[in-house]
């Protein structure tokens, strides 16, 4: 029997509340600078009256740990246009999965990266899709991500997903893709569309939002008395991004302080040398109560530090891996902003698919930015990276991409996929 290709609409079957559970994994993991030295973001946020800043920054704060919270950009988005997520504002329709199509994940080599990769490969299996895996466990260094691409152009892949990869940096690799026909998807490039040597498509991290949620939840921890210094890393676009939207909110609250230090992923991935930079920051920074890292990269020896030092500063960070996550299970962070990587990963699937399938892609703004925060009272398990709730975002991103396999012809002689059978999402639904 032959089948009719059509593009699918789908009637919600789950509405969202306000009060949603976020995946427990996550996020951006790159890396930090050499030489600490103080720094104020481009184009600071004015301070506001103190008062009325400390009660948005509260209520901001509130939903954002009760449920998900939207922003129109990755970039900074003024408090009063980020909103509580209550109803799904992402696509609601795909064209049909394509058969005999691969996908090549490449994985920045950090801990976030690897998690991410491993998370879209399963999901890509689920959903028909070849899979390999490229740079798990690697290094972050540049030279490293050239070569893994390399080799991910090798597989002769349908697309290739880079995790945490700028554009800049392999912008040859991209091209090379781009004449092969291989479309190329990115997760955290702050310009990841158009051109030559930059990425076709993107299902961006919303980074960018969930570290500025992290600003605003130090602002209302700290009743707008925090004292900050953030940590940076200027080698990569995506954390100069995070680091300046958190920088903004803080500077926008006229009774807090903050600043910039920066390092080097080869200072941080170093235990010993990233204790001292951070036994540095601090006892350079007598008045500092918060210190904030963009990522897991050197969490352990800012915990070490803070302790040895033996002040009451509090440690916040972006990136809900699984390294964060058990530093936030056992006490010694405050808070951690998250993105959930499966979200992500079911956004860049559905944008492989339009593109292989040669439909338009996703606008970035549509897909949409959804961010969270945890503290210790919701953190999920930790030990062996156990999911927590369902996000019921991405089930709502589940039934685009399950209604794209449902239509697809994959089994001749077959009217419609049995879920039975290997491929089905809903075959695998207890497994993603």
């Amino acid at each position: 029997m032959g089948f009719q290709r059509r593009s699918v609409s789908l009637v919600p079957r789950v509405r969202i509340a306000a009060a949603v559970g976020v995946i427990g994994l996550v996020t951006v993991g790159v890396s930090a600078c050499g030489n600490s030295s103080g720094s104020s973001a481009s184009g600071s946020t004015p301070a506001a009256s103190s008062d009325a800043y400390v009660q948005m920054a509260q209520k901001i704060t509130q939903e954002a740990q009760h449920g998900v919270v939207y922003a129109p950009t990755n970039e900074f988005t003024p408090g009063d246009q980020l909103k509580a997520m209550t109803t799904w504002l992402g696509p609601t329709a795909t064209p049909p999965v394509p058969t005999g199509k691969s996908i090549a994940f490449v994985s920045c080599g950090a801990t976030i990266c690897n998690e991410t990769a491993q998370a879209g490969a399963r999901i890509a299996d689920t959903n028909g899709f070849k899979t390999s895996l490229v740079n798990i466990n690697g290094s972050a260094d540049i030279q490293n991500i050239n070569q893994a691409m390399s080799s991910a152009l090798a597989l002769h892949p349908s697309a290739i997903i880079g995790i945490c990869i700028t554009a800049t940096q392999i912008a040859d690799k991209l091209e090379q893709a781009r004449q092969a026909g291989i479309v190329t998807l990115s997760t955290c490039d702050p310009t990841p569309t158009g051109g030559n040597g930059q990425f076709d498509a993107a299902a961006d991290y919303a980074n960018g939002l969930s570290t500025e949620l992290l600003g605003w939840g130090i602002v209302a921890n700290s009743a707008g008395k925090a004292n900050v210094v953030a940590v940076n890393d200027e080698s990569y676009p995506a954390v100069i991004r995070k680091i300046g939207n958190l920088e903004r909110v803080v500077q926008g609250c006229s009774t807090c302080k903050a600043k910039t230090v920066t390092w080097q992923v080869t200072d941080a991935v170093d235990s010993a040398k990233a204790a001292n930079i951070l036994t540095g920051i601090i006892n350079g920074n007598p008045d500092m109560d918060t210190l904030v890292l963009p990522y897991s990269i050197g969490m352990p020896s800012a915990v070490q530090a803070v302790a040895s030092s033996g002040r009451d500063i509090k440690i916040y960070a972006d990136d809900a891996d699984s390294v964060n996550l058990q530093t936030l299970h056992d006490g010694s962070m405050q808070m951690l902003s998250s993105v959930d990587p499966q979200l992500v990963m079911y956004q860049a699937i559905d944008q492989v698919i339009r593109g292989v399938d040669k439909s338009p892609y996703v606008e970035p703004a549509k897909l949409p930015y959804l961010a969270h925060l945890y503290t210790k009272d919701d953190v999920p398990q930790t030990r062996g990276r156990r999911l927590h709730e369902v996000l019921r975002l991405r089930i709502r991103v589940q039934q685009v991409v399950e209604a794209a396999v449902d239509a697809a012809p994959r089994w001749p002689n077959d009217a419609a996929p049995n879920p039975s059978r290997p491929g089905s999402v809903r075959a695998a639904a207890g497994n993603s």
